[in-house]
């Protein structure tokens, strides 16, 4: 079954609550991305480089990108729903 085809066979409220459950992780992940940022600038300035700080960064650049397509998705078939 693809996502597309599971996301039809939820009922509206749980869309909704699934909507909000991605918005959430989008607000976290921005937060995190923005700290861990800033933390890995400030040791580069320096002089130092925690290769550790930068590889977590990069995977919760992935996490964003992930909770982004899975709003994405469950936007679409809330709009296709009310026919919008």
């Amino acid at each position: 079954m693809s996502k597309q085809e599971d996301l039809k066979t939820l009922s509206d409220e749980e869309l909704e609550k699934k909507a909000k459950g991605a918005k959430t992780l989008i607000g976290i992940f921005v937060v995190l991305v923005l700290a861990l940022t800033f933390f890995s600038v400030r040791d580069y300035l320096q002089g130092k480089t925690d290769w550790s700080i930068l590889t977590i960064t990069i995977c919760t650049v992935g996490g964003l990108v992930v909770a982004w397509g899975q709003q994405k998705a469950v936007q679409k078939e809330l709009e296709r729903r009310k026919g919008v």
